[in-house]
């Protein structure tokens, strides 16, 4: 009796734990395609973010600007073709270059036709302009765009373009909006990685792009700390379920499928800048997390109150301070020009 009571309690037991193995399977099953679900789906949100093209172009903008030229030139690899206009100075002396950087989804009208008024402010002040398409906008070559990651490489051959029409003691001044701030302060960190290689080579070979030198002013419309946060930001606003992972899935799937760049915090790099600078925004960012865009600011202004302006305006809003405050806007800016230049 006693034999036949042990083998059904260890049958009962090897049950148990049958059934317990059956849920873990099915647990580690679920989890697996759980994440394989979330994996896929952000990818997929990914690229339907990255194909979407930026703003197309007023087609009566052409008739009302200052002086200009197009223009039109290549990214460094050769790839892509990226297009807009030379905007001349309408002072006697041209002081500085303005290189334009728009964010995601717009073109080399930040503002619509109510751009053509700063590029007057801008030009009258003395300077000249280069405002163009990123890829993938307007009348620029490319099929993605990725919030300042691989547009990066189009601040790098703008900048080289103006390196080829313009003296080479002729200050550049880099003025970014939304996510062109991003694409910015990243091409001015590869800039000095490409000087500082050519540097430790002893190679004495020629390069089209400026020494960083040049680069003289940055002026940051809506900065953030990295593309990521803009990517988040974006994300936060889904009305699908994808909403409570994708402000953390689809910045990476964006990173990734963008050519694996390195992911970038600006806050010790902007904070550490020994350039004048620029922020312009509102007082509170409607879209984007306090933590990405507070921390630059007051960082910036504690670490370099004497090279560092601010132009904020009243309550809340997102890459809308020039059409709230058109004029103290443009204002702050050539301010800031004569200022500096």
């Amino acid at each position: 009796m006693t034999d036949l009571y042990i083998s059904k309690d260890n049958s009962s037991k090897k049950g148990k734990m049958f059934k317990v193995l059956i849920v873990l399977i099915v647990l580690v099953t679920l989890a697996a395609l759980t994440l394989a679900v979330i994996a896929i789906s952000s990818f997929v949100k990914a690229n339907q973010v990255m194909e979407e093209e930026g703003s197309e172009l007023s087609p009566f903008a052409s008739n009302i600007l200052p002086e200009y030229s197009r223009v039109s030139f290549q990214t460094l690899d050769g790839q892509l073709n990226l297009r807009g206009w030379w905007l001349y100075s309408q002072a006697e002396e041209t002081i500085a270059t303005v290189i334009l950087v728009h964010g995601q989804g717009m073109n080399r009208l930040p503002f619509g036709l109510d751009s053509v008024e700063l590029f007057d402010n801008l030009t009258e002040a003395g300077c000249a302009v280069l405002t163009f398409d990123l890829r993938n906008s307007a009348e620029s070559d490319g099929e993605l765009s990725s919030f300042g990651y691989m547009e990066s490489e189009d601040v790098l051959a703008a900048l080289a373009y103006v390196n080829t029409q313009t003296r080479s003691d002729q200050p550049i001044i880099l003025y970014g909006i939304g996510s062109g701030t991003s694409a910015i302060m990243r091409s001015m960190t590869e800039l000095s990685e490409i000087y500082a290689l050519e540097n430790n080579s002893n190679v004495n070979g020629q390069t089209e792009l400026p020494h960083p030198d040049r680069i003289s002013a940055l002026i940051l419309d809506t900065p953030a700390r990295s593309s990521e946060d803009f990517i988040a930001a974006s994300m936060a606003q889904e009305e699908s379920i994808g909403r409570y992972f994708f402000p953390r899935t689809v910045p990476l799937a964006i990173r990734l499928s963008s050519g694996n760049k390195e992911k970038q915090d600006y806050l010790h790099y902007l904070s550490q800048l020994t350039l004048p600078v620029l922020l312009l925004g509102h007082e509170r960012d409607s879209l984007l997390a306090e933590r990405a865009y507070l921390p630059l600011w007051t960082e910036r202004e504690r670490i370099h109150p004497s090279l560092t302006e601010t132009f904020k305006v009243k309550g809340s809003g997102h890459l809308t301070a020039y059409t709230s405050e058109s004029s103290d806007y443009a204002m702050s800016i050539v301010d800031f020009i004569n200022d500096w230049f």
